[in-house]
């Protein structure tokens, strides 16, 4: 899923919003533009490591990720009391 804005407009944003005096880290930018705090937007499941993505299997040549478990791979937030029908599949 593409994001909301390049990295130029992230670091834009951070910027304008510490120099107003607001939150402004990646988490802030995340939750400002509806994106899941947990995968950072990205849908899949970091490494324990935080280097790369949790691996659980292959289909073919394509590796296949461990959904977040947050927001069930969409990389957005959900909204409270409701479940993302895909929660749990791998992507």
């Amino acid at each position: 899923m593409k994001k909301p804005l390049s990295l130029q407009e992230m670091k834009e944003w951070r910027t304008r919003e510490a120099d107003a005096g607001r939150p402004s880290s990646f988490a802030d930018l995340c939750r400002a533009f509806g994106l899941c705090v947990t995968c950072l937007g990205g849908g899949v499941t970091y490494n324990d490591n935080g280097l790369g993505f949790k691996v659980v299997g292959m289909d073919g040549d394509t590796q296949l990720f461990e959904q977040c478990p947050v927001c069930g791979g969409t990389g957005m937030l959900q909204s409270s009391g409701t479940q993302n029908p895909t929660q749990g599949q791998n992507v």
